[in-house]
């Protein structure tokens, strides 16, 4: 059980590290009337249907989207998605990262509590700074949702020559499963990704 926690916690590490790119193609792919057209928020396109008529059509996003999992919920920024990934042994992971490296993760778990794992998940992810050199202070976590449950773990600033990075690892579960909770955030970028983190924890649901 053990390893299927440790690769889960190396699956945060690696994505805290990873920065992701739009490429060219557009985000969603649309069909009336059996016309296929290619659609990206914001646009608005003339198509023409089979029966030799033109509809406008408009895509736009909503400012805040609801996210579930399993046993979950939490609202983000309409701009962005979360990518889901099954790592395994029970684990399945929920990851929004911005392009700028802001960080969201959730993982549920089935079968076994997370909450004794916090430390290791944030030991994971903040090793490669700290073997650079990069100072850490941790305090104890503890935030309580809308939906009564109360996280608990630990948070953690990093401080190099580069910058400064803040680190939040909560859990809540039981002996049948649980969550996880990590985000991370380069300070320089509070201003204007900080919101993603604050409407995570104002809006994070759970039935465990």
């Amino acid at each position: 059980m053990r390893s299927f926690v440790r690769s889960a916690v190396i699956a945060v590490s690696v994505l805290s590290a990873t920065t992701a790119f739009a490429g060219e193609s557009k985000g969603f792919h649309l069909t009336i009337d059996g016309t296929d057209v290619d659609i990206n928020p914001g646009d608005s396109l003339d198509v023409p249907l089979k029966d030799g008529h033109t509809v406008k059509v408009a895509l736009q996003r909503n400012d805040t989207v609801s996210f579930s999992g399993d046993k979950f919920s939490f609202d983000h920024d309409g701009q962005y998605s979360v990518a889901k990934s099954d790592l395994g042994g029970g684990i399945v992971q929920y990851a929004l990262i911005t392009s700028i490296g802001t960080g969201v993760i959730v993982q549920e778990y089935k079968g076994m509590n997370p909450a004794p794992f916090t430390d290791l998940m944030l030991q994971q992810m903040v090793q490669e700074g700290v073997a650079a050199g990069a100072k850490i202070d941790k305090q104890p976590l503890e935030e309580t949702l809308i939906s009564g449950q109360v996280l608990k773990g630990v948070k953690a600033e990093t401080t190099s020559s580069n910058d400064v990075m803040d680190y939040q690892v909560a859990a809540v579960g039981r002996p049948d499963g649980g969550i996880i909770v990590a985000t991370f955030i380069n300070k320089e970028n509070v201003d204007k990704e900080g919101a993603i983190v604050d409407k995570l924890w104002s809006s994070l649901k759970t039935d465990y």
